[in-house]
């Protein structure tokens, strides 16, 4: 089964809280309801990954490159699309924006972490 240290689970979570945050708030700023809403999640999904990468960076040198830069990254991405999309139909004030980029940041860590017990799973019946 999946075996995670504590210290690199904690470190995981501050990493995607903290970019969807960044990103969210950002896209929160950059985006408003003159935008085509298509367009904007193209734009703020572009915006998060640049934005995520400055995050992914420093945070890889502690946790793992390749663990922090899939997670981090996807988290941007995510967060960029579903603030800038929301943005495009409504201002979302920042509180929101900054929760939305946490439930972002936290839903993508879980999906990642199930997603590779599910991968190493197979790897593992095909390696027996």
């Amino acid at each position: 089964m999946l075996e995670t240290r504590p210290y690199f689970l904690i470190g995981d979570l501050i990493a995607n809280s903290l970019a969807g945050v960044v990103v969210a708030l950002l896209c929160s700023v950059v985006f408003g309801p003159s935008w085509n809403m298509i367009v904007a999640m193209f734009v703020g999904m572009a915006l998060g990954m640049f934005v995520s990468m400055f995050i992914a960076l420093p945070m890889g040198a502690f946790f793992g490159a390749m663990e922090v830069m899939v997670p981090v990254m996807t988290t941007g991405m995510v967060a960029g699309m579903v603030v800038s999309m929301g943005a495009a139909m409504e201002p979302v004030p920042v509180g929101r924006a900054a929760w939305l980029g946490v439930l972002s940041g936290v839903g993508t860590l879980i999906a990642c972490y199930v997603a590779d017990a599910w991968m190493r799973g197979r790897a593992a019946r095909w390696t027996s």
